[in-house]
């Protein structure tokens, strides 16, 4: 099959163009022959499948401005004349942030599906090669099925993986390292976590209407995938708002064992002045260079004064004691 996989070159905005039995449509943008359904892959930023989506295929014109808006929020809205469903997939682009997730519109009717991106797609590009075997998708609802199916098991590997990372963070604070765990290890993965949940929350709302709308009643088969796919991600959203509360109690016991080492520390050093203190007083007021100064002329004044000052530093060290201080 022809396949354009960068938006920005497809000839007349069409990455490729098919039938129902994976022949190539030699004018995309002709009208639908009877009996058959066909699939267009456009290009969001060429200009000529822009004027076709709002003036030539007969959308409704909310419908038709969503597919071609350059923010699209997840949703899916049924219509008397079609399907409107707008999804989000992992960004595996070289050199992205998997958290900048890719849109897709699609809009599907009897006869016809059309799936909009601005960027490449690659769950498009691996349904659209089944149509080169016997296992292809059998009408619109079962392409847009397929579609929002691998999106959403390309987008679980990746929560995953951002579930693994905290858990070896967490371990290593619950072993009392967290020398070894920083607070910049942790804060790539919140910022991850919310980006991805911002987008999969009205996802996951957009594919529990997907499941109610009228297009896949008609297959069990493709509404059970529909569900079981809703299902999935339901529990990807749960595990990515598991990870921000581990994430947040992670920090918190981070920032408390270091407050708490610090005070440790900075209680040690009040403890070691409170017992030197009396001794610097007292060699403070030793050092002046004045008369009357006691012991100066005794030759064994060193050593009475320095047993003076143990004995000083010992009756310190016990009256702390007894208040309980060390």
């Amino acid at each position: 099959m022809g396949m354009h996989t960068d938006p920005t070159t497809a000839p007349h905005g069409v990455m490729f163009a098919v039938d129902g039995s994976g022949n190539e449509l030699s004018d995309a943008y002709a009208p639908i022959a009877d009996g058959g359904w066909t699939w267009l892959h456009l290009s969001q930023t060429s200009q000529e499948a822009q004027d076709w989506i709002k003036n030539q295929a007969g959308i409704p014109e909310p419908e038709a401005q969503a597919l071609i808006a350059d923010h699209a929020r997840p949703r899916c809205v049924q219509t008397e004349t079609g399907l409107l469903f707008i999804g989000r997939g992992i960004n595996l682009d070289e050199g992205s942030l998997p958290e900048d997730m890719k849109s897709i519109r699609v809009w599907i009717e009897q006869d016809r599906i059309v799936t909009v991106v601005k960027r490449r797609m690659r769950s498009v590009e691996t349904l659209a090669e089944r149509f080169s075997s016997d296992d292809h998708p059998d009408s619109p609802a079962s392409v847009l099925v397929g579609l929002f199916s691998m999106m959403t098991q390309r987008i679980a590997p990746f929560v995953q993986d951002l579930g693994d990372r905290l858990d070896e963070i967490q371990f290593s604070v619950i072993d009392d390292s967290v020398e070894s765990a920083n607070l910049p290890d942790l804060s790539p993965i919140r910022l991850r976590t919310v980006g991805m949940h911002r987008y999969l929350v009205p996802l996951y709302d957009a594919a529990v209407s997907l499941c109610n709308a009228k297009q896949l009643t008609g297959s069990k088969i493709v509404l059970a995938q529909a569900t079981s796919t809703r299902d999935q991600l339901a529990r990807i959203v749960d595990e990515l708002a598991a990870i921000e509360a581990k994430a947040a109690v992670t920090r918190d016991e981070m920032v408390s064992q270091r407050a708490e080492k610090l005070n440790e520390r900075v209680y040690n050093l009040t403890v070691l002045a409170a017992i030197f203190l009396p001794l610097t007083v007292l060699t403070g007021l030793l050092g002046m260079n004045v008369g009357g100064i006691p012991l100066m002329e005794n030759k064994n004044g060193f050593l009475l004064m320095s047993a003076a000052l143990v004995v000083i530093m010992t009756f310190t060290i016990l009256l702390l004691r007894k208040l309980r201080w060390i």
